[in-house]
């Protein structure tokens, strides 16, 4: 009766192990598959075609109508990809703004904002809503808004907006260009506004969005300064000042 107890469990064990190390699998598929997203995030570069480069912090352009692309770390991978614009809250319009993307799959896409009352803390993929709540890495709002101060102090977030370019592939770094090459006609970004984007391989009911890394944001740092409300008000009273001297003077000589 031992003997026969021994058999029946040997038979077992081998169909036991085989399921157990098909679960396994599939579960450590699932995970493998987030880990590679949390390590391949996305990359923008101005100036394209070209390789993108990245200097650690920013990926700065000087242009307020910039040329711009996205590579991922992965590619060539392709998914639904999002442009996501983001304008200085206090500047007047911010909110109100019109513009579409043009180059991308779907083209031109408009730029539609997100919400109507500006992102002023947390991360990025919690303000655009759920559909992006699985995007990685995070993009925390300070990850953003410390190189935006530095040319508007009084800038406290953003308003956001998305642009949904459909189905494109995007090339690695190494890539000798970035495709698609986008643009946004004759808009002109303010001082200070971040160009990100955001690349879903998966499927709309199963989501796994690639975020952009906070190094790789695309800082619309162009040559002269956004100025603010308070300073054009300065240069105003100063300019008004200055004529009336100029009258007292013209007075006085005659």
């Amino acid at each position: 009766m031992r003997e026969t107890g021994v058999m029946v469990l040997r038979r077992w064990i081998f169909p036991a192990l085989c399921v157990l190390g098909l679960v396994l699998t599939l579960f450590g598929g699932v995970s493998a598959s987030y880990a590679q997203t949390v390590l391949d995030p996305l990359h923008g570069c101005t100036g394209v075609p070209s390789n993108c480069t990245d200097n650690g912090t920013v990926t700065p352009t000087t242009s307020n109508s910039p040329i711009y692309g996205f590579t991922a770390s992965a590619g060539p991978i392709s998914g639904d990809y999002v442009i996501i614009a983001l304008i200085p809250n206090n500047l007047p319009g911010a909110g109100t703004e019109s513009f579409s993307v043009s180059g991308g799959a779907s083209s031109p896409a408009t730029e539609t904002l997100v919400g109507t009352t500006a992102w002023t803390s947390g991360d990025m993929d919690t303000f655009l809503g759920s559909g992006f709540s699985t995007a990685s890495p995070n993009n925390p709002l300070n990850a953003f808004l410390t190189t935006t101060q530095t040319f508007d102090a009084g800038a406290t977030g953003y308003f956001v907006y998305q642009a949904d370019l459909g189905t494109n592939t995007l090339l690695s770094p190494s890539a000798t260009q970035a495709t698609p090459n986008l643009s946004d006609g004759s808009f002109v970004f303010p001082n200070g506004s971040v160009i990100v984007a955001f690349l879903n391989p998966g499927t709309s009911l199963s989501p796994d969005w690639i975020a952009t890394a906070p190094s790789g944001q695309i800082s619309i740092q162009g040559p002269t300064a956004t100025p603010e409300p308070a300073s054009m008000l300065l240069l105003g009273t100063g300019l008004v000042a200055f004529g009336g001297m100029l009258r007292r003077k013209k007075g006085a000589n005659q």
